[in-house]
């Protein structure tokens, strides 16, 4: 038992002093002592507090509070309990409440000793905490995007219930399997390849479902540090929008073909020309590393690059000898022909731009702008290799074709001042490696790519 001198109790002691929240009352369960600590947590004064009882300070509990007190006067010893106090005016206190029974020297109880530890920021965080967890759950839960967390490895840390939309699969499952790579498939580089000072990253990627469907989805990755997670990552079905542009663009590339059939009819010695160039122009973008969706916007620029020769009167395009100088004038107005009828069509790709530079040089003598090497696309500097040799080695109504060798000097002659040096080199390598043949390039027989 806990023993203390009856003068302790008549004046200001060490208790006064004490940083907690404490008080003293007698065997009568009067208050008799309040510190400066308790004062200050219930906003009163200690006039306000000593002589008073539980019944004066805390109506709705007082009852509780005395029961407890005179078992503790009985039995002695220490008890502690939840502490929930509703200051007037004030926000409520929490936090918990140590009783002690205080005997004199004979052993004989003379009252107690209350010590408050005051835990209202504490259940206040906790109670925030919680919360917080619940409304980010809900949050989760109720967009249709999939959310998971992973490890540095790419292992799920975490994922959220509507992984199920998407995948056909439960959350256990998807833990069961261990991480993103065992649910999609992405083109380029794993979450641990790239970079982490970027605020996100955005990957395409699709997901081959248990019932053969295939889903194309978008991948947003946010860096992040929260325990054993590295990444924050949403996972999007946009398998219809994906869908829908391919048809958009199915149709725009078939509405540009109908157009280059036409300038075909009219130009019988440039039928398979456009095809041709394509042929040879994917061969040199793809050894050059242009990725998958830059490849078939040179594809489809190289398949409509004359499409401005509509613009050319019949007479000119198919007359047997030399141009002059006005007529020729007129077959150089194709590029930009060209370019004010595709420049309007919403591409994903700058189609429009490279059938306008395809007649543009390294040095600058080229046409309609005149511009440089350093301000063309790539696309369009391998189109104009591709086209140049094209040209060179098929028949045209002033001549007939001049063969592929003759066609590979024009080449070497051009390299570096109108021709992209960088270019022409793969195009020389490519042929003489005969990773592509031009067999027939006489004749309207499309190039032909050879496979390894």
């Amino acid at each position: 038992m806990q023993t203390i001198a009856t003068t302790t109790l008549e004046r200001r002691t060490v208790f006064d002093m004490l940083p907690m929240p404490a008080y003293i009352k007698n065997v009568d369960l009067v208050y008799t002592h309040a510190n400066d600590a308790l004062c200050t947590l219930l906003g009163t004064s200690v006039d306000e507090i000593v002589g008073r009882t539980a019944a004066d300070l805390n109506p709705t509990d007082w009852s509780w509070h005395e029961d407890t007190d005179r078992r503790l006067l009985a039995s002695g010893g220490v008890a502690s309990y939840e502490l929930n106090l509703h200051p007037p005016g004030r926000e409520p206190i929490r936090g918990e409440l140590f009783k002690i029974r205080l005997d004199d020297a004979d052993s004989v109880p003379v009252g107690l000793l209350g010590v408050v530890i005051d835990r209202t920021q504490q259940f206040n965080a906790e109670q925030h905490l919680v919360e917080s967890q619940t409304l980010h759950r809900l949050v989760v839960e109720s967009i249709s995007d999939a959310v998971m967390l992973l490890d540095g490895a790419g292992r799920f840390t975490f994922v959220a219930p509507n992984i199920g939309a998407i995948f056909g699969i439960g959350v256990d499952e998807a833990m069961a399997r261990g991480g993103l790579a065992e649910l999609v498939s992405c083109e380029g580089c794993p979450l641990h390849d790239l970079p982490r000072d970027r605020e996100s990253v955005n990957v395409e990627c699709f997901a081959i479902l248990a019932d053969g469907s295939r889903r194309e989805l978008l991948l947003s990755a946010k860096p992040i540090e929260i325990g054993a997670s590295r990444w924050l990552v949403t996972c999007r079905d946009v398998t219809e929008r994906v869908e829908a542009a391919n048809r958009l663009k199915s149709s725009m590339i078939k509405t540009v073909q109908a157009l280059c059939a036409t300038v075909e009819r009219r130009d019988p010695y440039v039928v398979g020309h456009q095809d041709r160039v394509a042929d040879l122009a994917l061969a040199i973008g793809r050894r050059m590393g242009l990725d998958e969706n830059r490849l078939e916007g040179l594809r489809l620029a190289s398949i409509v690059h004359d499409i401005g020769k509509v613009n050319v009167p019949t007479e000119i395009l198919n007359k047997p000898g030399r141009l002059s100088a006005p007529e020729f004038a007129i077959i150089k107005t194709h590029p930009e022909v060209g370019y004010e009828i595709l420049k309007d069509i919403d591409f994903p790709w700058p189609v429009a731009r490279m059938v306008r530079e395809h007649h543009e040089t390294m040095d600058g003598s080229g046409y309609p702008l005149g511009l440089t090497g350093d301000q063309l696309l790539l696309e369009s500097r391998i189109l104009s290799v591709a086209d140049v040799l094209e040209a060179v080695t098929s028949h045209r109504p002033y001549r007939p074709g001049l063969g592929l060798d003759k066609g590979l000097e024009v080449l070497a002659e051009m390299r570096g001042t109108k021709l992209d040096p960088a270019v022409v080199d793969v195009c020389l390598d490519l042929i003489r490696n005969r990773e592509v043949t031009v067999p027939g390039w006489t004749s309207a027989e499309p190039a032909e790519l050879l496979r390894a």
